[in-house]
């Protein structure tokens, strides 16, 4: 009876050894952790009451770095636009420069301006129909649609294309300056989507399929917006049916439906001519203006974000001195505690080696 006592303050030193054992085993682990990762596992116990300024930093660090994210999409839209508006700019400008040689009277050149025209629409609508992630950046808000319907595509919705309803308006030709001025008003009126163009041929009905300018109740439809910062919200928002696009549209369509070197009466030449320089020129002024915009939205961009890369590095060097862990303090903890551990295998090992007899 007395060797049973005798064994049982040996059973719970073992059940106490292997207790130690785990409590140290995690404690390895814990240490080995801290090392390997450089942070403390248990950041809110170690730091106590500086436990809130490590949650509020974490916080303003995740929101930073939201922005971050979101303003690099911003960034490559933004590029995105700006390639698209220079490429028109470009294309209008070469067809503007042949033009204008044969403005008031035909040129020697005046031959080659339908074909010029026709290839500065082939050349501008898929810088117009541009997309970025998958959306289209000229678009509005109605970024899932391509914009621009192709000069000689039958739109669905109307049934024409735009080359069909500039076509009919010219008809069988200018004939004389009042017939000129009236079609260039009729056009206008088109390129517009003005109530005074026929149903179906208005440039918002069957050349684009974006966000009009106006909603149903005639009040602007709402741009793109993007919010960079806390307090800056950039509207970005250039759409393809902008008056700077439609007159540059208007006047590319108007030479390119129809061969102006047979226009014969001289007045209805000049008329017609004078109108469409005009509103390729007006086009080009306009869509630079949106590049100079575009450029004042894009150097902000690039402040604030440069300013959130800052902001980063300071939140991330702050939150690596509240919850790192000193490398060499840790190190030594661990050696430490795999002494301890070792020691204590050691000890459990005796006892359970310990019997009946150890006793006798």
């Amino acid at each position: 009876m007395s060797e049973l006592i005798r064994s049982v303050p040996s059973y719970f030193s073992s059940l106490t050894a292997r207790r130690q054992i785990a409590d140290l085993g995690q404690q390895v682990g814990r240490a080995s952790q801290e090392i390997s990762t450089g942070l403390k596992t248990d950041i809110y116990q170690a730091l106590g009451r500086r436990s809130a300024e490590a949650i509020e930093l974490h916080g303003r660090a995740d929101r930073n770095d939201g922005f971050l994210s979101s303003n690099s999409m911003l960034r490559g839209r933004l590029e995105t636009a700006a390639s698209g508006l220079a490429g028109i700019r470009d294309a209008a400008q070469e067809f503007l420069d042949l033009a204008v040689g044969n403005r008031g009277d035909k040129g020697p050149s005046v031959r080659e301006l339908q074909t010029a025209a026709r290839a500065a629409l082939d050349r501008i609508l898929p810088q117009a129909n541009l997309a970025y992630n998958g959306k289209s950046v000229f678009a509005g808000v109605d970024s899932g649609t391509i914009p621009l319907v192709g000069w000689t595509e039958v739109n669905a919705q109307t049934g024409m294309s735009p080359q069909q309803v500039v076509t009919n308006v010219i008809g069988g030709g200018v004939t004389d300056a009042a017939d000129a001025q009236a079609k260039v008003d009729q056009l206008t009126d088109i390129f517009a989507s003005s109530a005074a163009a026929a149903p179906g041929t208005a440039f918002e009905e069957t050349f684009y399929r974006g966000t009009p300018l106006l909603d149903g109740a005639g009040n602007p439809s709402p741009r793109l917006t993007a919010r960079v910062d806390e307090r800056t919200v950039l509207e970005h928002g250039i759409q393809v049916n902008d008056p700077a696009f439609t007159d540059l549209f208007r006047g590319l369509a108007m030479v390119a439906a129809t061969d102006v070197s047979a226009i014969d009466d001289t007045g209805a030449y000049q008329v017609w001519m004078n109108q469409a320089v005009d509103s390729v020129s007006s086009g080009i002024d306009g869509i630079l203006r949106s590049e100079t915009m575009l450029g004042s939205q894009q150097q902000i961009l690039e402040r604030t974000v440069e300013q959130q890369e800052t902001r980063a590095d300071l939140y991330k060097s702050r939150l690596v001195a509240l919850e790192a862990v000193d490398p060499y303090e840790a190190a030594t903890r661990l050696s430490l505690l795999q002494s301890q551990l070792e020691a204590t295998y050691a000890v459990t090992a005796r006892i359970s080696r310990m019997t009946f007899l150890n006793y006798m």
